[in-house]
């Protein structure tokens, strides 16, 4: 499988880029982020998921592994193909869209063209519960090895910092979080999710 690309970008059309990569003409499905610094004749690094199907394969660009880690996690969303997870990516922040669903937002979600209130409610029902574990897989490495020193509110915070939320933003919504938990003892993951509700 083919998950990162580096090359020439040949042609642009839409959404669809042509990178040359020593030779070969790669043809990808973009991100509407990652096609902001697209311009012909740079040379162009692309995180890169494959999508093999019985009758075709089709790549699909992203900026960064976070942008990527979303795409499959809506794709899993029964009903929701690879070229609708990706029209998804394109048409807001992977930030507020991890905001959206770790805090039930149906208006959000239902905002974006091509989604109804049942496929907003699914989205949230299959992935709310994904949201906190995503954020724990992509914590910056030193959270990662300081893990075993550190509270899950300082995961928590470093998680959110790593989806790209400020520090401010993500402390505030920790605080707001711990002052309604009751005394609750709540892990990382379920901090992280619970967060997105403030931030």
């Amino acid at each position: 499988m083919i998950s990162r690309l580096r090359g020439v970008v040949l042609d642009i059309q839409g959404a669809e880029v042509t990178l040359d990569v020593n030779g070969v003409g790669y043809e990808m499905y973009c991100s509407r982020a990652c096609l902001q610094d697209c311009e012909y004749g740079s040379e162009r690094e692309f995180i890169v998921f494959t999508d093999v199907r019985e009758d075709s394969i089709r790549l699909y660009g992203f900026v960064d592994t976070l942008e990527k880690r979303v795409f499959l996690l809506l794709k899993g969303v029964k009903g929701l193909a690879a070229k609708s997870a990706a029209d998804l990516i394109s048409q807001i922040d992977k930030r507020d869209l991890l905001r959206a669903i770790g805090s039930g937002d149906l208006r959000m979600l239902q905002a974006l063209k091509g989604i109804g209130k049942k496929t907003a409610e699914r989205i949230v029902v299959e992935l709310k519960d994904k949201v906190g574990g995503l954020a724990g897989e992509v914590r910056p490495l030193h959270a990662q090895v300081e893990v075993g020193h550190s509270s899950p509110q300082q995961d928590a915070l470093a998680a959110l910092e790593s989806l790209g939320f400020s520090r401010i933003e993500a402390e505030r919504a920790l605080d707001s979080v711990v002052a309604n938990s009751a005394d609750k003892v709540i892990d990382a993951g379920e901090l992280v999710k619970e967060a997105l509700r403030y931030v």
